[in-house]
């Protein structure tokens, strides 16, 4: 069999939205479930998807939907973006009380799901005539078209009033004998028609987006609280429902520390899967990265086994006598994500030319470039929503000139001073920021040895903003600081 060069292969793409559309078949025969998470969400044993930015939580989806297609000639996913719900609905939330929030979302999920089970030809509900002028008269109010602004206005005035299919519990009778709700009882209404329905596709509602948050606004925060309730409470109800309709709802470790809900953890430990990557703390040979890594190469007509013993050196060498054993090196430049380890070997296929196997001065230039290009932009989208403006547009600039890899606290803040007094933003918050995205580590001294522990190694660890810190090494590259 010809050597397939490394230039030749396909890692995929940054975004499973992309990988999806312009490579469904790499996604589809590269995926790795190590958590079962295909199983639990189909069964219903889980609906929250957790896990660092980057972690493939997307590509979850995106699987499922396109194995569906794949099985079904058709798929009933509809994947929305909480943030872009936010944004279009923020002018409507003022003066919404908190319980009004949380059935804004119960209204807008459970017409979210109907509205999937109206589309399949084979429910029994798209079949009905009474649901079917039902559906109508909610398409009228704007209620169907998937905008969060419209569902809590209707919520909020109550003007609309919509006669219920023969069956559905009624609320009020008017005079004229209709049997009729108003919009604020709807999710009370469709539940029941949702969870009586008859049909063999699945059907999933995927919340995404909660990757990004919107710093300063008490409103967002009571947003997201409500829609972890309402998820909740409907997930719970789904399960018993007559057939297989899932929500899933994904969400960034770091903002979901953020919401305030008392009942959160539990909500965690019970309903969700943590996307953790990593085999062991300090095993770098036994990532489930390099798993993920196999089958991409495979499903690029590479071939199977070690892909690091075929195209790579054993070590990684530095200036005159440093060495380094290449996985331990490889996987030093990511956070542990699937995200930055596909993208720093898709850097380095593009200047691999037809070098097989791959030599340390190629290795260099592909990680140089990974960290250069995708790595610190990568950092700065992290503070997107969860600091100040200026110090968003500021934070690239302002790092390069820390003064060296290990660093300690008046470092920071002696850079980010006029930032943080101006817009009033704490030390302790930029350094938790920086700590949770991934581009510093607390670095702990030791009598023979030093401890470094990074938020992506160690998910429960807590950052000592007393310092010294350890600057992550891809940043460390991508900024040009002294190591």
């Amino acid at each position: 069999m010809a050597t397939v060069k490394f230039s030749d292969l396909n890692f995929g793409e940054a975004a499973a939205e992309v990988e999806a559309e312009k490579s469904p078949d790499l996604l589809l025969n590269s995926f790795v479930d190590k958590w079962g998470v295909e199983s639990k969400l189909a069964k219903g044993d889980a609906f929250l998807l957790i896990g660092p930015k980057g972690s493939g939580k997307s590509t979850v989806v995106e699987y499922l939907r396109l194995k569906a297609e794949r099985a079904n000639g058709l798929s009933f996913f509809d994947i929305r973006d909480v943030g872009e719900l936010y944004q279009s609905a923020e002018s409507n939330l003022s003066n919404l009380e908190n319980n009004r929030s949380e059935l804004a979302w119960r209204v807008f999920i459970w017409l979210r799901l109907y509205a999937s089970l109206m589309k399949d030809q084979g429910s029994n509900l798209a079949n009905d005539p009474d649901h079917i002028k039902f559906f109508k008269d909610l398409k009228e109010a704007g209620l169907v078209s998937g905008n969060l602004k419209t569902v809590i206005s209707e919520v909020k005035k109550r003007g609309h009033k919509f006669s219920l299919p023969q069956g559905l519990y009624s609320y009020t009778v008017e005079a004229t004998g209709e049997n009729v709700v108003r919009a604020d009882r709807l999710a009370e209404i469709i539940s029941q028609a949702v969870l009586s329905a008859q049909t063999n596709s699945p059907h999933y509602l995927a919340l995404d987006g909660l990757d990004s948050a919107f710093i300063g606004s008490s409103e967002y925060w009571t947003l997201m609280a409500n829609l972890l309730r309402a998820c909740n409470s409907i997930h719970k109800d789904l399960r018993k429902g007559n057939s297989t309709v899932r929500i899933t709802l994904l969400c960034r470790s770091d903002v979901f520390l953020k919401i305030q809900l008392p009942d959160s953890n539990k909500i965690r430990q019970g309903w969700g899967v943590e996307l953790d990557w990593t085999y062991g703390v300090d095993d770098f040979r036994h990532s489930y990265l390099w798993d993920l890594i196999e089958k991409k190469v495979q499903a690029s007509g590479g071939p199977d086994g070690d892909v690091l013993a075929y195209y790579f050196p054993a070590e990684m060498t530095y200036g005159h006598d440093r060495r380094e054993e290449m996985p331990r090196y490889l996987l030093n430049l990511s956070r542990q994500t699937p995200r930055d380890i596909l993208t720093l070997f898709t850097e380095m296929g593009k200047v691999s030319a037809n070098v097989h196997p791959l030599d340390i001065l190629r290795i260099r230039a592909g990680a140089n470039n990974y960290c250069r290009t995708y790595f610190t932009n990568e950092i700065a989208n992290e503070f997107v929503g969860l600091a100040p403006e200026a110090i968003c547009r500021s934070l690239i600039g302002k790092m390069t000139r820390i003064p060296r890899q290990r660093f300690g606290r008046s470092d920071i803040a002696a850079l980010f001073a006029t930032d943080l007094e101006q817009e009033g933003f704490d030390l302790d918050a930029l350094l938790l920021q920086l700590f949770y995205s991934g581009a510093i580590a607390n670095y702990i001294p030791g009598r023979r040895e030093d401890y470094v522990q990074f938020y992506h190694r160690r998910s429960h660890s807590d950052l000592n903003v007393s310092g010294p810190f350890l600057l992550h090494n891809a940043l460390t590259i991508g900024l040009n600081v002294r190591r």
